[in-house]
C-alpha cells in the first residue's frame, strides 16, 4: 500500500473541498469514504467443510488469525457469507453437494480452489494433480493439490541434524521404511524406535517419503535444505504466488472502483457559485496517478482482462512497449464490446498512451 500523508493529492483535494460551501463539502465526503475504502488492505476468507484443513492451509499461507470462515454446510447451521476480495476454498475429498453449492456461486477471479491432504488421494501425487484438475474445470477455478500440514510445519518448524543423521541411515540402508507408516516404526528398522516414532508424528509419512528418496540421491543434504524440499513437495508455493497475484488484482480493482467513484461525482457536481468540486476532480483525474489507477482497474476488469493475460506486469518495458499497447487497446475500443468492456478498454488505452508520453517525453 502506497504511502499517504499531508502532501497526496486526493488528501489535498478533500480538505480543499471542506473549506467551500455545503455542496462541495458533502462532495468532499463522499470521496473521503471512496478514498478510505481504497486504502483498506484486501481481504481474505478461508472456507471449506469441518475437518477440510482451513486452519493448516491458512498457516501455510500465512495468512492472519482469524480469516477461516464457520464451516461450509454444516448440520443446523448458516452456510457462511463468502464475501471477501479473496476466498481459498479447501476440500480435502471429493466435493460434497454444500461444496457444490457455494462453489458454483464463487466469482473465478476472486476465488482459489485447494484440494488439501492431496498425500491421501490415490497411489501417488499424480493422482492428486488429476484429482485437482478434474475439479478446477468442472467449478472453472484455479485448484491446486496441497499437502497443507506439511505446509505449516516448513513454516513454524525445523529440521535437526540429528533427524537427518537418523535418516541417512535409513535412506543408506535400503529398506523399504515408508511403505506405510507400522513399517516406519517398526522395531526391525532398528533400535532407534522412538526416534521414529516422533519423525513420524511431525513430518508424516508423505514428507517422512520425499525426504529419504532426496537423501538416496544427496546424502549430505543440510538441514534447511531438507526443510525446503519438504516446502516444495508440500505444494503451496503455487497457491501462495495466485494468492499473492489476487491481492495484486484486488487492490487494481479497488483502484478502478476510486476512479468510478470520483468520475460518478464529478458528474453530480454540477458548477454553481464557488462551487470547485468538478473543476478539482476533473483536474485529479486526469494527472498520472489517476490514469494509472485507472489503467490498473481497467486490466482486472472481468470484461477484458483476459486481453491482458499476456503482461507480465501492468507496467510497459519502455516507450516502444508502452506505445504497442496503447495501440493494440486502441483496436480494443474500436471492437464491439459492452458498455462496462469499452470503459474498461478506454481507460487501460488512456493510461497507456500517458505512460508513452512520459516515457517519451512526448508528453512533456
Amino acid at each position: 500500500m502506497r504511502e499517504v500523508g499531508p502532501g497526496d493529492p486526493l488528501d489535498r483535494m478533500i480538505s480543499a473541498l471542506r473549506m467551500g460551501d455545503g455542496t462541495d463539502a458533502g462532495i468532499a465526503n463522499g470521496i473521503e469514504v471512496a478514498v478510505q475504502r481504497w486504502r483498506t488492505l484486501p481481504r481474505a476468507q478461508v472456507a471449506g467443510r469441518t475437518r477440510a484443513g482451513r486452519t493448516t492451509v491458512s498457516g501455510a499461507l500465512g495468512l492472519q488469525p482469524g480469516v477461516e470462515t464457520a464451516p461450509v454446510d454444516e448440520p443446523g447451521f448458516p452456510d457462511p457469507v463468502l464475501d471477501a476480495d479473496i476466498v481459498v476454498y479447501v476440500l480435502a475429498s471429493t466435493p460434497s453437494p454444500g461444496d457444490r453449492r457455494i462453489l458454483a456461486s464463487l466469482r473465478p477471479e476472486r476465488t482459489i480452489l485447494v484440494l488439501n491432504k492431496a498425500d491421501a488421494i490415490g497411489t501417488g501425487w499424480a493422482d492428486a494433480v488429476g484429482a485437482a484438475r478434474q475439479f478446477g474445470r468442472e467449478f472453472g477455478l484455479p485448484a491446486f493439490p496441497v499437502v497443507g500440514s506439511l505446509a505449516a510445519r516448513t513454516v513454524s518448524g525445523a529440521f535437526q541434524e540429528t533427524d537427518l543423521a537418523l535418516l541417512r541411515r535409513l535412506a543408506q540402508s535400503g529398506t523399504a521404511a515408508t511403505v506405510s507408516a507400522e513399517a516406519f516404526v517398526s522395531p526391525a528398522a532398528g533400535p532407534d524406535t522412538a526416534a521414529r516414532a516422533e519423525l513420524l508424528e511431525r513430518w508424516d509419512l508423505y514428507g517422512l517419503a520425499c525426504v529419504l528418496a532426496a537423501l538416496e540421491r544427496e546424502p549430505e543434504l543440510a538441514p534447511q535444505t531438507v526443510l525446503q524440499i519438504l516446502h516444495t513437495v508440500s505444494g503451496i508455493d503455487p497457491v501462495a504466488r495466485l494468492l499473492g497475484q489476487r491481492y495484486q488484482q484486488a487492490i487494481a480493482r479497488r483502484a478502478g472502483t476510486l476512479i468510478d467513484e470520483l468520475t460518478r461525482l464529478a458528474a453530480r457536481a454540477v458548477p454553481h457559485g464557488r462551487s470547485r468540486a468538478r473543476a478539482l476532480i476533473t483536474e485529479y483525474l486526469d494527472t498520472d496517478e489517476a490514469r494509472w489507477l485507472a489503467l490498473c482497474g481497467g486490466l482486472v476488469d472481468p470484461e477484458v482482462a483476459h486481453l491482458a493475460a499476456g503482461y507480465p506486469r501492468p507496467e510497459p518495458e519502455d516507450a516502444d512497449d508502452a506505445l504497442a499497447r496503447a495501440i493494440r487497446w486502441r483496436a480494443v475500443v474500436a471492437g464491439e464490446m459492452s458498455p462496462a468492456a469499452r470503459r474498461a478498454a478506454i481507460r487501460v488505452h488512456n493510461g497507456y498512451v500517458r505512460m508513452w508520453e512520459r516515457m517519451s517525453s512526448v508528453g512533456l
